[in-house]
């Protein structure tokens, strides 16, 4: 019975802990949509070293879960081989939850830091965005911050390398950038993926310097932001010649930034100006880039 009764207990457990993880929160702010991960300020996922992680009490990110960390700083305590350090702490993300960021644009959180001291150093602390393999990572230097006020930290998911082997998140400091004895209480809340409520080309121009008449291609860079619901449509492109349009046709198309071959091979444009237009008509949301097609590679489009 005993058995039995312990075997309950540790199943309520179990269930309480799952339960008690916080869930996405998708959220749409004026022309944003805003998933917030609020698990990520929960301080037994993260594993701190030399330093202590718990939940804040007294501050909160937008009145958002947030985690207070307090690193002491010690040049003679730490590891032996390095008494002067890095106190730190990782947390490991959950797979595939929270590692799909490719549909988002920005991965954002809120940073509030007290000290002892008056003045922070030229470099606070750095976040850490890691592959399985610590050594390809992409980091977020925390510099000429303000002490004792909240500051929105953003970083382009577009930037993040590796971004499909995303696997941990990392905070630390390097205390020879402090003086030995310095406190530091940092609080990190409000977790975010955000991207832009409305489906928009951001970018658009082209890659290659010049268009030769009978070339195949049109080579162009392109930034889209938007839910993918809506990216899934396309793109609407228009070609022009003046007032004449010589084509339209709408092209797949993926969230950020990316490089596109648009195939012109059967319009056989003569030689002369052209407008090459994204939304052609939509005040709100036309892009448009001019280009010159020229007789040879002798003669320049510019």
């Amino acid at each position: 019975m005993r058995r039995i009764a312990l075997a309950a207990v540790l199943t309520v457990v179990a269930c309480a802990y799952t339960i008690s993880a916080e869930p996405p929160d998708l959220v749409v702010e004026g022309k944003r949509e805003i998933l917030y991960l609020h698990d990520l300020a929960n301080p037994k996922r993260w594993g701190p070293s030399e330093c202590t992680v718990q939940a804040s009490k007294d501050l909160k990110a937008e009145g958002r879960p947030t985690i207070h960390v307090h690193m002491p700083v010690d040049h003679h305590g730490g590891e032996k081989k390095y008494p002067i350090g890095w106190p730190r702490m990782y947390l490991t993300l959950r797979k595939p939850g929270e590692t799909q960021w490719g549909e988002w644009e920005r991965f954002e959180f809120f940073f509030y830091a007290r000290m002892s001291r008056d003045k922070p150093p030229a470099q606070v602390a750095t976040f850490h965005f890691q592959c399985p393999d610590k050594h390809h990572a992409t980091y977020h230097r925390f510099r000429k911050i303000e002490l004792e006020k909240w500051l929105l930290i953003a970083t382009p998911v577009g930037k993040i390398k590796d971004l499909d082997k995303l696997a941990r998140l990392g905070f630390n400091i390097a205390e020879s950038n402090y003086k030995d004895g310095d406190k530091l209480d940092f609080y990190l809340g409000g977790f975010r993926l955000t991207r832009s409520a409305e489906f928009a080309v951001r970018s658009l121009k082209f890659t290659n310097n010049a268009v030769f008449k009978g070339q195949p291609k049109l080579k162009v860079e392109i930034q889209v932001t938007g839910p993918p619901a809506k990216i899934s449509r396309g793109v609407p492109f228009t070609i022009r010649q003046g007032e004449t349009v010589i084509r339209r046709e709408t092209l797949p198309v993926k969230v950020g930034l990316q490089t596109m071959e648009i195939d012109i091979s059967e319009l056989k444009l003569a030689p002369g100006a052209y407008a090459l237009i994204a939304f052609d008509g939509d005040k709100e949301r036309e892009k448009r880039v001019e280009f010159r097609v020229v007789e040879t590679p002798w003669r320049s489009n510019r």
